[in-house]
């Protein structure tokens, strides 16, 4: 019996064995595909910082450049200039920041609309500072006529130092504070010469002795020119220029006030003089040189009612004149005619004494 199970005993062994062997085995493992290495292009790259302040700096130096030209004017004086290089800079703004690629040709944009608006500006600036110049120089000159250089060297001379400093800040390419100094200075030489102009009137009032016609007017004026001369001093051009403005216009309100009642007091003298003149009956014992003064008294009026002062009081004064001489004529004839009848009344008693004289003799002999 045990021999017969043997032989079935070793299969099942070897069936056993099998299972076991297949169990503690492993299988093969399948073949895995090489790994796909992805080799990325660097163009598609994210942009790093220091690209990223590269096209930065062009942008600023872009809008810096676009707004030079826009403040000195030169979109209006080269319109096809300005023209193609906003369109430049349109395209620069259309540009993209994504990619490392982006950002360099970005950044040529900008750099190639940036070279246009420099060379624009080129242009512009020049040509900006000439005409500039030209105003300066003008406002310059009106000063001078106006008597700056003797009547106010001093001012002058200090106008033309800050000229050159704001030459020299043009020279160095400080252009903004360049074109503000410059229109400052060209405002201070304007301002100038109409301070010229109201100490000149204020000169006039003066020396003709006008102030007592418009005291209170003068001396309020004399008050605001001290203050515009301060202004002036501090670089306060804009406040300078119109209190010297309101004291020239005071000035000359005053001196016409004042020509027009030196006219009328000219007037009232003339009138006073050829009142004498009848009275000493100068229309007729000098009647030529009475009608020649009556003469230039009708054109004193006449000039008066033009509002002509200057040459109504001129007239009346000559008129005056010729009125005291007509006058002075007038009481010399009447001397001489009084001198003249007394002596004719001296020569007639003389005659009569000598008759008388005569008489007495005569009779005196036939006695």
């Amino acid at each position: 019996m045990k021999v017969r199970y043997l032989g079935l005993f070793f299969p099942a062994l070897l069936i056993l064995l099998g299972l076991a062997a297949c169990k503690t085995t492993p299988p093969e493992p399948e073949p895995v595909p090489e790994e796909q290495v992805i080799v990325q292009d660097p163009d598609l790259a994210a942009p790093d910082q220091a690209s990223l302040n590269r096209l930065n700096e062009a942008i600023a130096r872009t809008e810096q450049a676009r707004k030079l030209v826009q403040e000195f004017d030169g979109d209006e004086v080269f319109p096809a200039d300005w023209n193609a290089a906003e369109g430049l800079y349109n395209n620069a703004q259309n540009g993209r920041k994504a990619t490392v690629k982006d950002v360099r040709e970005t950044l040529a944009l900008y750099n190639n609309a940036a070279s246009a608006y420099d060379a624009l500006a080129d242009k512009t600036i020049p040509l900006y500072a000439a005409q500039l110049e030209n105003e300066v120089v003008a406002a310059r000159n009106t000063a001078i006529n106006a008597g700056a250089g003797y009547l106010a060297q001093d001012y002058l001379q200090g106008t033309d130092d800050f000229a050159a400093d704001a030459l020299a800040k043009y020279e160095a390419k400080d252009y903004y504070q360049a074109r503000e100094d410059g229109l400052l200075v060209r405002d201070a030489y304007s301002a100038l010469a109409v301070g010229v102009d109201a100490y000149k009137i204020r000169m006039e009032i003066e020396d003709r002795n006008f102030v007592r016609y418009d005291t209170a007017n003068i001396n309020a004026a004399d008050q605001i020119a001290f203050s515009a001369l301060d202004d002036y001093e501090g670089h306060n051009i804009a406040s300078a220029a119109t209190r010297a403005g309101d004291v020239r216009a005071r000035y000359s309100q005053s001196l016409e006030r004042a020509k027009e009642s030196f006219s009328a007091d000219s007037a009232a003298a003339a009138n006073a003089e050829r009142q004498k003149a009848l009275d000493i009956k100068a229309n007729v014992a000098v009647k030529a040189d009475y009608d020649a003064a009556n003469e230039l008294l009708n054109q004193g009026n006449a000039a008066a009612q033009r509002r002509n002062f200057d040459q109504s009081a001129d007239l009346y004064i000559q008129s005056r004149i010729m009125f005291e001489a007509a006058t002075a004529s007038a009481a010399e004839k009447r001397r001489l005619a009084e001198q003249a009848l007394r002596d004719a009344e001296l020569k007639m008693a003389e005659s009569d004494e000598a008759a008388r004289r005569a008489e007495l003799i005569i009779e005196g002999g036939s006695r």
